[in-house]
């Protein structure tokens, strides 16, 4: 019950007070009179042009900071100009509220920073404006991308995935008959034999867990040859319930060439039909560390357009956020193509979590949400985002700086995957479009050799012979080469007996392990190293 000492009188409950109106009332509650309901009016008119007078300052803020106006060839801070008017409006009113004077300590500091007058300034300000320098310079030491803004509590910066370091083949015989099968373009019969293999092993308690091992990353790597993705999950998370560390993360190669998947043993040559894009991205319920990595992770390896959806998400970690955020300015401070379906989800999400004055939530919420405000290019929203911010934990927010990247957005629904090529291809045409022409959906070729080679590759050879330097080391990159048959191998074997009696330390690097077995088989280890992609 509220009695009349502790009984509210905020602003907040008078305006309930008139909503409910004097029937609502309880007993012995007198309702307000015609003249403070006036003045209530009065007040809530005063707050929105104040507040129309600071969107209007941040504006000539940013024009002149845009201009290049410093403190010398300035007439009068800009600050004071508009504070003054912002007081005329209030003569004869009320006194400032408590939220109108956090703006105005935020004004002076942000003028401070911007101008370079430090004169006059409080020692509180001045310790802030060199914290904040100080954070800068640590953020650009550590490579952080620039438009990442301070915050009360510093966020850590994205930790950048553990380097793993390319293992070179070792020759096993439980690898040779399943490489033989896949050289002969029989997918199916081959990922048969390797998961019988595996499943002997895994039943034999003596066997090794380097051979258990070796066949995993087998047959992981043959579904990520073949695009078969409905076999890899499973696979993965066995694996990784079974060695208790992270599995191989899913890409597949024929989806980075542009080819359909390879599937029942249907192998095509390199000149297939490219396939229809996959499926945008799926977000799950709940966002964490790890899945900013793997979404990391697949963007690298795909075509563009990095299409994403967010309609199952329900929560962020708190431990992701920092990195989501470091994650979208890396992605907007880069010429790119994205499309966001359901991104009202996300926007929604966040403003869940950032609310005004609420100094207990998490500052990392509100630089999530300043960063996918500007990733989707809204720029009027981040600055009303930015001032809200500035209230609640009187310190400067992030300026805007305008992202490279495009994006179509679409809040509530899913974007046609047939229409996003063509509509970025529109923004991309429109007169100050500062985003780079999209990629063309054609099959990608790679720098060493790629693709699925079958017969005669002399044109892949002779590409990478352009290369060779009699008596120098030559790296062929093979992280994009699927299979090759008998007679590609049998020129490869060729040409690498005739590089090595140049004086060529050949070294073919990123192969799975099917390939690199197949090619152990004929004889290519004898006149060059072999390394498998790293796991």
């Amino acid at each position: 019950m509220v009695t009349q000492a502790n009984k509210p009188t905020g602003l907040l409950s008078k305006v309930i007070g008139l909503v409910r109106g004097k029937d609502d009332a309880s007993p012995g509650e007198s309702t307000l009179s015609p003249d403070s309901r006036q003045e209530l009016r009065d007040l809530v008119a005063r707050k929105r042009r104040n507040l129309a007078v600071r969107h209007q300052e941040f504006a000539q803020l940013r024009q002149l900071r845009q201009a290049g106006v410093t403190a010398e060839n300035l007439p009068s801070p800009v600050s004071s100009q508009l504070s003054s008017q912002a007081l005329g409006y209030e003569q004869g009113a009320l006194k400032s509220t408590q939220t109108l004077r956090k703006i105005d300590v935020i004004e002076a500091q942000m003028s401070r920073q911007w101008w370079g007058d430090k004169a006059g300034a409080s020692s509180k300000i001045a310790d802030s404006v060199q914290e904040g320098a100080s954070l800068r310079a640590a953020q650009a030491a550590a490579g952080v991308p620039p438009g990442t803004a301070s915050a009360p509590a510093s966020a850590p910066p994205i930790q950048p995935a553990q380097e793993r370091c390319a293992v070179e083949f070792v020759p096993h015989a439980d690898l040779e008959e399943p490489a033989i099968l896949f050289a002969h373009g029989d997918a199916q019969a081959a990922r048969t034999h390797l998961l019988e293999q595996l499943s002997q092993s895994l039943s034999n308690p003596a066997a090794e867990p380097e051979t258990v091992a070796r066949l995993w990353h087998a047959v992981l790597d043959l579904c990520r040859a073949t695009g078969d993705e409905a076999t890899f999950e499973p696979l993965a998370i066995d694996y990784a319930a079974h060695f208790g560390k992270s599995a191989p993360l899913w890409t597949s190669l024929p989806g980075q060439l542009g080819l359909a998947p390879l599937l029942d043993g249907a192998m095509h040559s390199a000149a297939a039909t490219p396939a229809g894009r996959k499926g945008p991205w799926q977000s799950p319920a709940a966002v964490t560390t790890s899945t900013v990595a793997a979404l990391n992770a697949t963007v690298s390896r795909a075509l563009p357009p990095w299409c994403m959806s967010w309609q199952r998400l329900h929560t962020v970690d708190e431990a992701a956020l920092p990195h989501l955020t470091a994650l979208l300015q890396c992605w907007a401070d880069a010429p790119g193509d994205y499309a966001w379906s359901y991104a009202g989800t996300l926007l929604q999400l966040l403003q869940r979590h950032t609310v005004v004055e609420d100094k207990q939530a998490n500052p990392q919420w509100w630089m999530l949400r300043l960063a996918v405000l500007r990733f989707l290019h809204r720029m009027e929203e981040y600055d009303e985002v930015a001032l809200e911010y500035c209230i609640t934990y009187e310190v400067s927010p992030p300026s805007w700086v305008p992202p490279l990247h495009q994006c179509l957005v679409e809040l509530e629904g899913d974007l046609d995957p047939s229409t996003v090529l063509d509509s970025l291809e529109q923004q991309t045409r429109q007169p100050g479009s500062t985003a780079a022409a999209t990629t063309a959906m054609t099959p990608v070729k790679g720098e060493g050799l790629w693709g699925i080679l079958d017969g005669d590759i002399d044109a892949q050879l002779n590409a990478v012979s352009a290369k060779l330097v009699p008596g120098q080391p030559l790296e062929v990159d093979c992280s994009l080469l699927v299979r090759l048959d008998f007679v590609a191998a049998g020129s490869l074997l060729n040409w690498a007996a005739q590089a090595q009696s140049q004086g060529v330390a050949l070294r073919f690097t990123h192969l799975h392990h099917l390939v690199a077995a197949f090619m152990t088989v004929l004889g290519v280890q004898e006149h060059a190293k072999l390394y498998l992609s790293p796991v």
